[in-house]
């Protein structure tokens, strides 16, 4: 997705006081996890960047640490929310970037053909005015830009990942080279929450949801740690002018983005909050303690 500037320029007309809600899961949350916990990442080394045949990434070190087990949800966000009284780029702004999908086939050279900039869309009101969060508890919390993201982790103790810890975390005990497509795909059925289908028109939800899924709905990596690839991108660390986000979400698809892998990245102004970002932790404290 564009930049902050190029974005709302693009979306001045397709500016909206409303959206469209999206499906909603397609399959019962019981499935899912919520253990609200951190997972231990042992110092080693990352292959930094491996895609699979022709790019067998960077051999980057990386010191011990320890990472949330899953994506920042909306309950922890609130209760950050009650603590400190802080309030969200979007809140502030008064509205957010929400997809909302076309009717028809378009270009996939326009994101304006999918992207609003919707009044009233924050992260208590995820699919713009009207909705809410009832139902949506340990749904990850979005329409957080990376400060809003950065504040809540100095206020639980640690910090967003760098890249390099990020990625470390996603691929777990991984040694070699992998395919790609396995991190999202398991013998052609999907594994994580991405988009199944032809995107931006209709999102299938073979996966079990068309849209974001409550965390800890798919199987965990060999660390413990849930929905490090799809699900919604994460908010990493970076320079102060640009952010950046890993991981892919429910809107890539095989014909669009395609970014379900732990080597994926896109570049994301740092205060531009969508319905597609969300984030999770790092701490240096060896403790489980939890947030609820």
């Amino acid at each position: 997705m564009r930049g902050r500037a190029a974005l709302l320029l693009a979306l001045v007309a397709a500016t909206t006081v409303g959206a469209r809600t999206p499906p909603r899961s397609l399959s019962p949350s019981a499935r899912c996890l919520t253990v609200d916990t951190r997972r231990f990442v042992a110092a080693g080394t990352v292959l930094l960047g491996e895609d699979g045949p022709g790019r067998s990434g960077e051999a980057t070190r990386v010191d011990a640490f320890w990472i949330d087990a899953h994506e920042v949800t909306n309950r922890q966000f609130a209760d950050f929310v009650a603590a400190t009284g802080h309030v969200t780029r979007a809140e502030r702004d008064g509205a957010s970037a929400l997809f909302v999908s076309p009717t028809e086939r378009v270009s996939l050279n326009d994101a304006s053909r999918w992207w609003r900039f919707v009044k009233g869309a924050d992260w208590r009101h995820p699919e713009g005015p009207g909705s809410d969060l009832a139902g949506k508890a340990d749904v990850p919390v979005v329409h957080v830009d990376r400060d809003d993201a950065a504040a809540y982790a100095r206020w639980a103790g640690g910090t967003l990942p760098s890249s390099a810890q990020w990625e470390h975390a996603a691929r777990g005990a991984q040694h070699a080279g992998r395919d790609p497509l396995s991190w999202a795909f398991k013998n052609g059925k999907p594994r994580a929450n991405v988009w199944e289908g032809v995107f931006p028109i209709r999102d299938t939800g073979d996966d079990g949801y068309a849209g974001i899924a409550p965390v800890g709905c798919f199987e965990p990596n060999d660390l413990g740690i849930y929905d490090m690839v799809g699900n919604v991108w994460e908010w990493v660390a970076g320079n102060a002018a640009m952010g950046l986000v890993k991981g892919g979400s429910f809107l890539c698809a095989m014909n669009y983005c395609a970014n379900f892998r732990p080597a994926a990245y896109q570049a994301q102004e740092r205060d531009l909050p969508t319905s597609h970002i969300g984030f999770r932790v790092v701490y240096t404290k060896p403790t489980d303690e939890v947030r609820s």
